[in-house]
């Protein structure tokens, strides 16, 4: 990473960092986005963001003068943001390449984005055009270290006059559900802020960006005039080797909900210029060649792959000085093209499940009483750290001894308790006709297992039946589940064990939906064989000592 190296331990915090974000957070009180002003709002959540980065400057980095520069660039920032809160008219639109944010309801926090103005683009132009780039995994990513798009896409927006936008897509999240949600809300708010043309709207994205132009661009194909995915994959049974038989029924409905393939046809009309490496061993040929080959057999004749023959997985740089490939982008983004019909049902972030869904709209983690214990606080803090290496934002919390009737009233909650403890737990339970006994749950006319096992129930707000209640019970979720996954296949109602399968999500002893008049739709079979996690590789062989430089070693058979 630039300007340092990552390290766990955690250094003492500087005095002016902390100032910074208190006088920040002094100014978020005094200067609400009014809906006169709504760029107040946009200055209020640039300082939080700017104040998390330097706190992750501290964190992640080592002490030395390039740490002391990139923190100050920060304070520089903030200060220039309390400005701007002082005036009483917007701040001047300024060219070039700069961080913004916005600040989610979901969560009540900060979420930054990179964008670019050409010097063409004034308030007074014509709506442009929007280049949106999705940027790749990266397993280090922060605030501090979020990358940019490609310095080059800006000639490209020079010549169109475009701008551009780079999501945080909430980190690693494969922009889906909430990397979803982010992706759109930026595109919303640079409809707003700088006008952008929404229907001249390109997106773009490198390999986890890639799968998530292909899913969000098949989900909301009619948002966009072009696609390029460059290195990325869109169909999850060509990535993981399976068919859907092969899924059982519940886990298969959220993957067709969230992956591009179902939604292919909307996509008929729609440019897509796709390009991939012959020899990509991060992402398979056949994973990137697999949409644009479905897209041509369903009859696309707008559906284009160019493969880099002697390539691998870094094709960046190739495809973004390729002629071919910078036509298509000043056509995609001067032109406006066909456009499928709205989705009328749909939702930004949808994933199939009520319980996920929940966490698309503000919510609040409750500890449940515990009998004054101190395990509620304890497990709360757990969990809510989970999201926050997640979604790279702390969420809501209150114990449910001092939880606020009017905020549960307006959000989600999220219970983390056990019935015999947590009045909260056992009135949302009883409500959905859940029964507890000590060793059994009795849900929806079946007797599942409650020792060493846990549960995932998805009922409604006791505070506010318009709002989703849920309630996690007994052993704690994705003890073997990646942080940017943790949230990904969990559905409404759901009893399963410690084991991992093989994507390390807890394996399910029953498995279903909730109806919307609350009755269970369970989904059998919970588990197949295809899901079964392989058996870990044999340890490598450990020597008590060197063999000598005359000696040769024996044959480890792997």
């Amino acid at each position: 990473m630039p300007d340092g190296r990552l390290t766990t331990v955690p250094p003492p915090a500087r005095l002016h960092v902390w100032l910074a974000g208190v006088f920040s957070l002094l100014w978020l009180m005094q200067a609400g986005a009014a809906p006169e002003a709504p760029w107040r709002g946009w200055a209020s959540a640039k300082i939080r963001m700017h104040v998390q980065r330097a706190a992750d400057l501290r964190r992640h980095y080592y002490e030395g003068y390039a740490l002391d520069h990139a923190i100050a660039r920060e304070q520089e920032e903030v200060r220039q943001c309390l400005q701007d809160l002082e005036r009483d008219t917007p701040p001047p639109w300024k060219p070039g390449i700069r961080l913004e944010a916005y600040t989610s309801e979901v969560d009540d926090s900060a979420q930054p984005f990179w964008c670019y103005l050409p010097p063409s683009v004034t308030p007074a132009s014509p709506p442009p055009p929007l280049l949106v780039f999705l940027h790749g995994y990266d397993p280090t990513i922060t605030f501090a270290s979020f990358p940019c798009f490609p310095a080059c896409l800006t000639n490209v927006a020079n010549r169109t006059g475009a701008l551009i936008a780079a999501p945080f897509g909430r980190g690693n999240t494969d922009y889906q559900h909430i990397g979803e949600q982010d992706v759109l809300r930026v595109i919303d708010e640079m409809c707003v802020r700088y006008h952008a043309d929404p229907q001249r709207i390109v997106l773009a994205g490198v390999s986890m960006g890639g799968l998530g132009v292909w899913n969000i661009g098949a989900r909301w194909a009619d948002r966009f005039n072009a696609l390029v995915p460059v290195c990325g994959r869109g169909d999850f049974y060509v990535w993981h080797k399976l068919t859907r038989a092969e899924l059982p029924g519940w886990h298969r409905e959220m993957v067709d909900t969230q992956f591009a393939t179902g939604y292919f046809e909307r996509l008929l009309g729609t440019p897509v210029f796709a390009t991939h490496g012959r020899y990509d061993d991060i992402v398979t040929y056949e994973q990137g060649a697999y949409p644009i080959r479905e897209l041509q057999r369903l009859g696309s004749t707008r559906a284009r792959l160019i493969t880099f023959t002697d390539a691998g997985h870094d094709i960046f740089a190739p495809t973004w000085y390729y002629p071919p490939w910078q036509q298509f982008l000043d056509v995609a983004l001067t032109q406006v093209q066909p456009k499928p019909p709205t989705r009328s049902s749909a939702r930004v972030g949808a994933t199939g499940s009520q319980l996920q869904d929940a966490m698309l709209a503000p919510f609040v983690f409750v500890g449940g009483a515990d009998g004054d214990t101190g395990h509620s606080l304890s497990n709360l803090l757990v969990r809510s750290h989970e999201w926050r290496r997640f979604a790279f934002a702390l969420p809501r919390m209150a114990l449910e001894t001092t939880l606020d009737p009017a905020l549960a009233a307006r959000c989600n909650l999220f219970v983390f308790g056990e019935p015999e403890t947590s009045p909260l737990v056992a009135r949302i339970l009883h409500a959905g006709q859940v029964r507890v006994m000590p060793d059994r749950f009795l849900i929806a006319g079946r007797e599942l297992p409650r020792d060493a096992h846990g549960l995932w129930f998805t009922g409604r707000n006791p505070f506010n039946t318009n709002r989703m209640a849920v309630v996690q019970a007994g052993l704690a979720w994705g003890a073997w589940t990646s942080d940017n996954h943790r949230y990904d296949r969990i559905p409404d109602v759901i009893v399963y064990t410690n084991a991992a399968d093989r994507w390390g999500y807890n394996v399910a002893v029953a498995a279903g939906f909730v109806t919307y008049n609350g009755q269970v739709r369970w989904s059998d079979p919970p588990f197949t064989e295809a899901l079964r996690r392989p058996p870990d590789p044999p340890p490598w062989p450990e020597y008590e000592a060197p063999f000598p430089e005359d000696s040769t070693p024996p044959s480890v058979q792997r």
